[in-house]
């Protein structure tokens, strides 16, 4: 069982740094398409989106957000996240994936005026898959870990997201600070969740989130099958010979 790296303080501010750095590509990327695009809207009408706006700026800030920081966390951690060509190639395909499977939705949300609670969900959606894909490629010993810490990320994403959307706060400021706020909210969760969990394994000796630690028994019921199993071969071994 290969034993856990543990996160030191400078590695989680650098990848928080990088998540950080993230959100703001593609909150930049937002910004310079909502202004080429409000520009061309008629009638002084820039506070209600086209179709053709939110697909634009949904594209671009989820797909910069999430490559960008999975560039950054390649390189500031390499020693856990150290198959970079890897991770950035099915970030960025997900993402592209993700993007074409939203359309129905935007096609069906933004008649509805629903179009600022659908950008919400996809950058959502897209960040926190795109960091599970992180996690599960930088070792699958310790995916569990990640996806607890994303779980918990993402939960409380959600919240702080449904609190924005319900204040006075403008359409166009919610899409520009949703990327940097989601993944600078799952950086964070995500370290303080592996600081405490090296402070427990350091404690307690106890790897509990590694997926090769046996914590229900399993190793026995699988002794259990290979000793029936061999029991059964040998059973049949006496058959044929008394044949």
């Amino acid at each position: 069982m290969n034993e856990k790296r543990p996160l030191s303080f400078n590695l989680f501010l650098l990848r928080l740094l990088s998540g950080l750095a993230g959100g703001i590509a593609g909150m930049l990327v937002a910004f310079i398409a909502l202004f080429l695009i409000s520009s061309f809207v008629t009638n002084g009408e820039t506070n209600s989106l086209t179709f053709f706006a939110v697909i634009v700026i949904a594209f671009l800030a989820t797909i910069t957000a999430n490559t960008i920081t999975a560039v950054g966390l390649t390189f500031l951690d390499n020693q856990k996240y150290s198959r970079r060509k890897t991770i950035i190639t099915q970030v960025f395909v997900f993402n592209l994936i993700l993007f074409f499977l939203t359309i129905p939705i935007y096609l069906i949300g933004i008649p509805l005026g629903l179009n600022i609670g659908i950008l919400a969900m996809h950058f959502l959606l897209s960040a926190f898959i795109s960091s599970l894909i992180m996690e599960v490629l930088a070792g699958y010993e310790y995916s569990l870990l990640g996806i607890y810490s994303n779980a918990l990320g993402i939960f409380i994403s959600i919240g702080i997201a449904l609190f924005v959307l319900s204040s006075n706060i403008s359409e166009q400021l919610v899409i520009l600070i949703a990327m940097p706020m989601v993944w600078l909210i799952l950086e964070l969760i995500g370290g303080f969740a592996e600081l405490i969990y090296d402070n427990f394994l350091k404690s307690y000796g106890v790897d509990a989130l590694n997926i090769q630690t046996d914590l229900g028994g399993d190793n026995l019921v699988e002794k259990s099958s290979e000793n029936e199993e061999g029991e059964e071969d040998e059973d049949d071994e006496d058959t044929s010979d008394e044949v």
